[in-house]
């Protein structure tokens, strides 16, 4: 059994036992499928869950007497979630970017982002500074993963001094930090590598099946800091600190209100500006003039 399907269960153990207090461990287990050994083991973990904070009063409180079960001081399980405006906003902004890297591969999630939209009111356009830079050879890339096909690349890499041919079984594609990046089995080195799209001048999809395989466990790629990176510095309130976790900092200082100023470096400006505008004003750019320029010159496109 995988770790995700055991937080998916003890997700949902919270609210079924709220709607059924007093239930057993047995009925537990016989309507998720598992032992009854499992579901307490699901609830000693619960014991140390609740909302954001985690102190005394904020934890679920599990009380088990004998086989029978009875969940509280999670109230707030028992009505659907209310977003504040902001929230929403940046829901529907995610979603939007995530669409922009899955094509129409997942209908579902567009429809429910739809019905989102409607009920916050939140205009049909609204996300377009989301949208992803044109990447040359982006569908090439998509359809030779869902064809299984191997990819002659034509790709400069930061340390390369010309670009060089390159023959990769694909594996997966990720968008990180407003960079596409394909990562696979690279036949001129016998080893997986990364690689990022932009740095790319010709993508070919050829008609050789990939003759290696993805590994069960493929971290997707995370940006790695170069000296020579562009430097920014963003002060960010107490309602933009979840910019902190979608960036690598070099360095943070902690205002008394609960904000703070970040210092990091990136290759992808355009992104950093899209992330201060998602902010909404919460977010500002300190320097380099340039990107507050760009900030400025997304506001207006808008």
């Amino acid at each position: 059994m995988s770790a995700t399907t055991d937080v998916a269960r003890m997700l949902t153990l919270v609210p079924w036992f709220l709607e059924r207090p007093g239930a057993s461990l047995d009925e537990a287990a016989d309507a998720f499928g598992v032992p009854s050994s499992v579901i307490r083991r699901d609830l000693g973990h619960l014991d140390f869950c609740g909302l954001p904070g985690l102190g005394g009063g904020a934890l679920f409180d599990v009380s088990l007497v004998g086989d029978r079960v009875v969940v509280s001081m999670a109230d707030e399980l028992r009505r659907p979630l209310r977003p504040t405006a902001s929230e929403g906003l940046r829901l529907v902004l995610t979603v939007d970017a995530v669409m922009g890297a899955l094509g129409e591969e997942l209908p579902a999630l567009r429809t429910g982002i739809d019905k989102v939209r409607a009920a916050l009111g939140i205009p049909e356009d609204v996300a377009d500074v989301l949208d992803a830079d044109e990447v040359p050879g982006l569908d090439v890339v998509r359809a030779a993963l869902r064809d299984g096909v191997r990819l002659r690349l034509t790709y400069q890499g930061r340390s390369d001094t010309e670009p060089a041919p390159r023959e990769v079984d694909p594996w997966s594609l990720h968008i990180q930090d407003g960079v596409w990046y394909l990562q696979g089995h690279d036949h001129g080195v016998g080893e997986r590598r990364t690689f990022r799209l932009d740095r790319t001048s010709g993508i070919e999809a050829l008609a050789q099946p990939i003759a290696v395989s993805a590994p069960d466990h493929l971290p997707a790629p995370r940006y790695a800091p170069a000296p020579d990176d562009l430097e920014v510095v963003i002060e960010v309130d107490p309602e933009g600190r979840w910019l902190e976790g979608a960036v690598v900092v070099d360095a943070r200082e902690d205002r008394d209100d609960g904000g703070a100023v970040l210092t990091l470096r990136t290759d992808a400006p355009r992104w950093i500006a899209r992330l201060v505008l998602m902010a909404g004003g919460a977010a500002r750019v300190v320097g380099p003039d340039a990107l507050r320029d760009e900030v400025l010159r997304l506001a207006t496109d808008v």
